[in-house]
């Protein structure tokens, strides 16, 4: 029995068939002629293989061998070469020319500051009010110096107390007030001056009555009329009441009488000064031994000077002596009044007292003082003033005109005292430095100090 195949299908296989079969074809036709020509492939290897040197090989000699050459040995000579000699001749160059310069400027400046000399402009001498004085031979009062301390002068201050007890009314002054001698102080309401006044009324009236008995009985006897008896006792009387009142004016003058204001007391001032203490307030019960005010005459204070015992065979009283005090710029000259006649057994010292009249406000007491007690007088060759003295570079100086500029000489110093024609001024003794004519500065030698001192700096500059 025969099958049947569909027409479409077998015409379909066909067609696959050929189409498969032309595909074999071509690729064995591409094949042959990749065999037949060997150029392709020499080709083809010679651009891969030449194309990686060209770009392997030669980027790296290009970039390793150019750039290590370039930026080593190029940067080496760059920045190495030329950094040195930028750097070494170029600083070597500056140095030269900052020595050149200075070296200059050492050269222009030689003239304004010659080494430990100063010269000054016409308005800067002007300016610096410089004293120039001349040194030579004078009488030195030597001395020797002693601490002390300033005190009140204990002659010339007043406590001030009631004379009776009493309630504070009022208070006039304060610390600090300058007062005059009698000045009304504060008032007190006093029961015990309100007695004596009332006693001293009561008796002034019994001696007016007594006095007119006594004078009618004095009277009546002369005439006769009265007895000598009844005269006798108005006498008696009479003497009675003068004795009485005598006595009750003095009581009241005895508690303030004097400077009583009504049925208050008084209370004044029994010298002139200033009021340094206090203690009364209103309304305050005052007893007759509280100490209400302190006055003191500042016008006159001491200074109280330890004399220790290696020194008490040099010093006297009647000796002058200046005294300085820390904080005050011009000392004071006084006299001692007194020396202690005994040496303290702790301090083994004894007490001199220096009064000082008039010293000036700045001197308060409280102070702490130097004494410079003049014990010997001596001729010296050449003398100079204290404050002409500095300190340069740890050596005492004076500045000695030389011409238009000041050398700052070194001196050696020898006794200090003071001088009659410079009082309260400071003399030094000079034994070596200075001889007698040399012309120095005396007052505002500091400013050339000063001027010295800026001037060595910009040397070292």
């Amino acid at each position: 029995m025969s099958r049947v195949i569909p027409v479409e299908l077998s015409v379909r296989n066909v067609l696959l068939f050929v189409f498969g079969m032309a595909a074999f074809g071509t690729a064995v036709a591409v094949g042959a002629r990749a065999l037949s020509q060997p150029g392709a492939d020499a080709s083809h290897a010679d651009h891969g293989e030449g194309e990686h040197k060209e770009h392997g090989e030669g980027e790296h000699k290009e970039h390793g061998e150019g750039e290590h050459k370039e930026h080593g040995e190029g940067e080496h000579k760059e920045h190495g070469e030329g950094e040195h000699k930028e750097h070494g001749e170029g600083e070597h160059k500056e140095g030269e020319g900052e020595h050149k310069e200075h070296g200059e400027h050492k050269e222009g400046g030689e003239g304004e500051h010659k080494e430990g000399q100063i010269k000054l402009s016409p308005a800067a001498l002007k300016n610096a009010n410089l004293e120039i004085v001349t040194a030579g031979p004078s009488e030195v009062s030597v001395t020797i110096s002693l601490p002390g301390e300033v005190s009140l002068n204990q002659d010339t201050l007043a406590h001030v107390t009631p004379r009776v007890a009493g309630v504070t009314r009022e208070v006039k002054k304060k610390v600090g007030d300058v007062v005059k001698k009698g000045d009304l102080l504060a008032v007190l309401d006093s029961r015990d001056l309100a007695e004596a006044q009332r006693e001293f009324l009561a008796t002034k009236e019994r001696l007016a009555l007594s006095e007119g008995t006594f004078a009618r009985a004095e009277l009546l006897i002369k005439e006769n009329v009265s007895a000598q008896k009844d005269f006798l006792s108005a006498k008696q009387a009479f003497a009675e009441a003068q004795i009485d009142h005598r006595s009750a004016a003095q009581k009241l003058q005895a508690v303030g009488g004097a400077t009583a204001m009504g049925s208050g007391y008084a209370l004044v001032a029994p010298i002139a000064g200033t009021i340094i203490d206090k203690h009364i307030t209103v309304g305050e019960v005052l007893g007759d031994t509280t100490r209400a005010f302190t006055i003191a005459d500042l016008s006159s204070i001491w200074v109280n000077v330890t004399v220790y015992a290696k020194d008490l065979p040099r010093v006297a009283a009647g000796q002058n002596a200046s005294v300085r005090a820390e904080g005050i710029a011009e000392s004071a000259t006084g006299t001692i009044a007194y020396l202690g006649q005994i040496v303290g057994e702790q301090t083994r010292s004894a007490t001199a007292r220096i009064v000082l009249t008039n010293p000036g406000a700045a001197w308060r007491p409280g102070l702490f003082a130097t004494a410079d007690i003049a014990v010997d007088k001596v001729q010296a060759p050449v003398v100079i003033e204290d404050d002409a003295v500095q300190t340069v570079e740890g050596k005492q100086v004076i500045f000695v005109q030389e011409g238009e500029s000041f050398e700052a000489r070194p001196v050696t110093l020898g006794r200090t005292g003071y001088a009659a024609s410079t009082e309260g001024k400071r003399l030094l003794e000079v034994l070596k430095g200075v001889k007698a004519g040399d012309r120095y500065v005396s007052k505002n030698s500091f400013l050339l100090k000063a001027e010295l001192g800026k001037s060595e700096a910009g040397h070292e500059h």
